[in-house]
């Protein structure tokens, strides 16, 4: 009777807001790692490719994305783990002491609508593959391309919410195939690019669109990736709290989910250097015909539906922090209302949405760099990597964590410091620049901005607030 207690509470806190305790973690350093992959190997790499290569060369972008890619991960990994690994808990409990009781639905909405947004430009991707491989082989006509796309997209999303069902130590098991599967394919794929069209053909490739100001251009490459894995932050807490140790989290975190971002939009990159198409399911089709372009698409459904479980897992996580679904609601409910507005969108308006992407990540987007920035110096600066575990359950006035009306005004002013200082730096639609930010970057000042305004306002606004003496 116990026994089954003991599992029946283990698994409420796994799929639930509640604390993972050391003994219930069942991941470890392979676990992550296996999920990581799983996660950090997604066709979305193939767009960040396709970006740089409007600024840099294959050499000049290969510098870039690798060293972006670390950079970015290397802060994410530094707001989210420590507090998420030391009390078990995801990425939006852990921004409580920041944003207040209330002022947590902001991580919320922010979690909720760029994995939302991510999975439908996955899944919508996978859809388009599959359309477009269909049409070359002769099984469908133009005119049924955008049904088999449609029908790809949801098949997609039923195999998503089929491997959800069973959740984390599913998405653990399976993880260990995938990241096996998505890595041979991603590595016989530019094996493919650079034996095809030849590594001289590839290093002279010229950049699409060069400013013509060389260190602009390099600092833009790098900002894509910098800004592109921190979009990791809604990932990372809801991950990370299954594995024991932050000892057995940072490196597979660093190495398997930010590196292989840098590393797979190399085929992006690459890819449209020479054929001016960052997609390889078109290169491989007329390469190597039909054949290669279904293995492009094995590896496509493979990676993205790897990204789109861990990212869907995690945001059920985050949306049980809302009252109405705490209570009452299953996990298959759960997951299935995070997969819902994605088959709503990859049937209805699978095009309006891809062809506005890039305006819908950009603004939402920069959020991500000041709140790396506010937990960072959150959590080691001003509470000593100690935070009140029982007070961020609690969301009544007496909260230690509601400061004025449940929101910190603190979190408020830094993230609008450092929202407004990279919209100065950098316009992320048109990428029109100010001065510094071919010496500086966009989001790294944005970063660091935002973690000075909350520090400040913290001093002086919040000194007999959010039990800041514990």
């Amino acid at each position: 009777m116990n026994t089954t207690m003991d599992s029946r509470a283990t698994r409420e806190a796994i799929e639930g807001t509640w604390p993972v305790l050391p003994k219930e973690r069942i991941w470890g350093a392979w676990g992550l790692t296996a999920v990581a992959i799983s996660a950090g190997v997604a066709a979305w790499s193939y767009m960040i490719g396709g970006y740089v290569a409007y600024y840099l060369d294959a050499v000049m972008g290969t510098y870039a994305m690798i060293a972006g890619s670390l950079v970015g991960m290397f802060f994410v990994v530094l707001a989210t783990i420590p507090c998420s690994i030391r009390y078990g808990v995801d990425t939006i409990t852990a921004s409580i002491p920041q944003f207040g009781v209330r002022g947590s639905y902001f991580s919320i909405f922010l979690q909720y609508a760029s994995i939302l947004g991510w999975n439908c430009l996955l899944l919508i991707l996978l859809g388009r593959a599959t359309g477009r491989i269909a049409l070359a082989a002769g099984w469908v006509g133009e005119s049924g391309v955008g049904t088999v796309s449609a029908l790809g997209s949801l098949a997609a999303i039923t195999v998503s919410w089929l491997l959800l069902r069973k959740g984390a130590e599913s998405i653990r098991n399976y993880s260990y195939f995938i990241s096996i599967i998505v890595t041979s394919l991603a590595l016989w794929i530019l094996y493919k690019l650079i034996t095809g069209f030849g590594a001289e053909a590839i290093l002279s490739g010229k950049p699409l669109a060069s400013s013509g100001d060389r260190l602009w251009d390099y600092t833009a490459g790098l900002e894509i990736l910098v800004a592109s894995v921190l979009s990791w932050w809604p990932y990372m807490g809801g991950i990370v709290r299954m594995v024991p140790s932050a000892r057995q989290a940072a490196w597979p975190a660093m190495l398997c989910m930010g590196l292989p971002t840098g590393v797979i939009s190399l085929i992006g990159l690459y890819s449209a250097l020479v054929t001016g198409d960052s997609d390889p399911t078109a290169w491989l089709i007329q390469f190597g015909g039909v054949h290669l372009g279904i293995g492009a698409l094995v590896f496509l459904a493979m990676a993205n539906i790897g990204t789109a479980v861990v990212g869907a897992y995690v945001a059920s996580i985050g949306l049980k922090q809302i009252p109405v679904f705490q209570k009452g609601v299953s996990w298959n409910w759960i997951t299935f209302i995070v997969l819902l507005p994605v088959a709503v969108i990859a049937v209805l308006i699978p095009n309006f949405f891809f062809d506005n992407t890039g305006s819908f990540f950009a603004f939402l987007g920069v959020f991500f760099a000041p709140v790396c920035g506010i937990q960072i110096v959150d959590y080691f600066l001003l509470r000593k990597q100690r935070v009140n575990s029982l007070g961020l359950y609690q969301t009544a006035g007496d909260s230690p964590y509601y400061f004025l009306g449940g929101i910190n005004p603190a979190g408020v002013l830094g993230v609008l410091a450092g929202f407004f200082s990279y919209v100065y730096l950098l316009n992320p639609v048109s990428y029109v620049s100010h001065a510094p930010f071919k010496y500086t970057s966009a989001s790294i000042p944005a970063l660091v901005i935002s973690a000075l305004v909350y520090y400040g306002a913290t001093k002086i606004l919040c000194r007999n607030m959010g039990d800041y003496n514990n």
